[in-house]
């Protein structure tokens, strides 16, 4: 089979890596096409070698704004279906980018697989995660859910029960891949000097950082827990709230206060996660690692689309106060106890074989991926 893999940011990347290797491993027509939404070098090239995939075969190189974003994935991305004529294309989650690549394959009749389907928090929120993820599923021929309550929320919405799928989530194939990969060649403990209590910190999502006040209670949390040592991973649009917000030059002059450009390489930024206490960021795929690894997380939001989690005990969501934030990352640092509970939990996100397990599905509706309705019967 030709299979398209159409994704563009490093979290997608890190997720994806694992199916691109299954289908290599498996013998079939892999092509890899980048949409552009990650373009720094720290997010995007010396990302693929370390993750040990080909590079694209298809850099969209879609830049701008939302829209104009979009407007030159839809172009673009049809022409290279209708060169290409992939027997399925799979996307990945709430992007920008798996929305619209998942839309430009549907319109060109080609099917889509969503891996990481079904990921809802029914929140109403100021960036539209939510309806990049909704318009991906209402594009898919294939829903690739990571767990149960995805699958519950996809048929709750009419998607179809025989095309849904719980397979785990691939970030689990990734990091437990990869985190023995980093214990043998990350060397990033040695450019860093690392002293406990160590805290993982990544905050980057758009409805945090559009808000002032979200943004001086996460940075304002940094800057007071001066007996913590944290090491910062900073993606550009972090960088920019801490400079609109006026706590740039604090956070980077602050002596307990690691504040780096994200790391490159997949395999560093799991050597400090493993390395860490505790982590606390926002990110929904750093949630999913922490329960894959047992590292205790906090999550700076109100709301997560990562519930399972929480209710594991793996994970907290703690806002955006910084009064809280204090409290909380204290009452895990400071009690062994609590530490070792959130460790100790079952990881709620799979056992690391989702990818063998989307391909034994693809293989499975070889020539039936088509999306048509059923026919309804009338009683006599």
């Amino acid at each position: 089979m030709k299979i398209i893999h159409a994704f563009g940011s490093r979290a997608c990347a890190i997720k994806m890596a694992p199916l691109i290797k299954e289908g290599i491993r498996r013998g079939h027509k892999n092509v890899i096409v980048w949409s552009g939404q990650h373009y720094d070098d720290n997010l995007y090239l010396d990302l693929f070698d370390d993750l040990e995939i080909p590079r694209p075969d298809y850099d969209i190189e879609a830049r701008g704004s939302s829209p104009e974003i979009g407007a030159k994935i839809l172009v673009e991305f049809e022409k290279i279906c209708k060169k290409e004529k992939p027997d399925i294309v799979l996307t990945h989650g709430d992007t920008f980018t798996a929305m619209f690549f998942s839309q430009a394959a549907a319109l060109s009749l080609v099917p889509v697989g969503h891996v990481e389907a079904g990921l809802r928090t029914y929140s109403w929120e100021p960036f539209p995660e939510q309806i990049c993820t909704k318009t991906s599923d209402a594009c898919s021929a294939l829903f690739f859910a990571a767990t149960e309550k995805n699958r519950k929320d996809l048929l709750s919405e009419h998607a179809p029960e025989e095309r849904i799928f719980v397979v785990g989530n691939s970030v689990v194939d990734a990091a437990l891949e990869h985190a023995v990969l980093a214990k043998k060649k990350s060397r990033i403990t040695e450019r860093f000097k690392i002293r406990h209590p160590f805290v993982f910190w990544s905050c980057h999502r758009k409805e945090n950082m559009l808000s002032e006040k979200r943004m001086t209670g996460i940075f304002g949390s940094l800057l007071d827990m001066k007996e913590v040592n944290f090491f910062c991973s900073v993606l550009p649009s972090t960088q920019l709230a801490a400079e609109k917000y006026g706590f740039a030059d604090k956070l980077k002059n602050a002596p307990h206060i690691i504040w780096e450009k994200c790391l490159p390489k997949y395999t560093d930024a799991l050597c400090l996660m493993l390395e860490s206490d505790l982590v606390l960021t926002d990110s929904g795929g750093m949630q999913e690692e922490c329960a894959a690894l047992h590292i205790p997380c906090l999550t700076l939001r109100y709301v997560t689309d990562r519930p399972e989690s929480v209710e594991a005990g793996a994970n907290r969501c703690v806002g955006c106060e910084k009064e809280n934030i204090v409290k909380e990352v204290k009452g895990i640092l400071g009690n062994q106890a609590a530490a070792k509970r959130m460790r100790g939990t079952k990881n709620p996100y799979g056992d690391g074989k989702t990818s063998g397990r989307i391909f034994d599905i693809i293989e499975r509706f070889k020539g039936r991926l088509e999306r048509w309705e059923k026919k309804i019967r009338k009683e006599a």
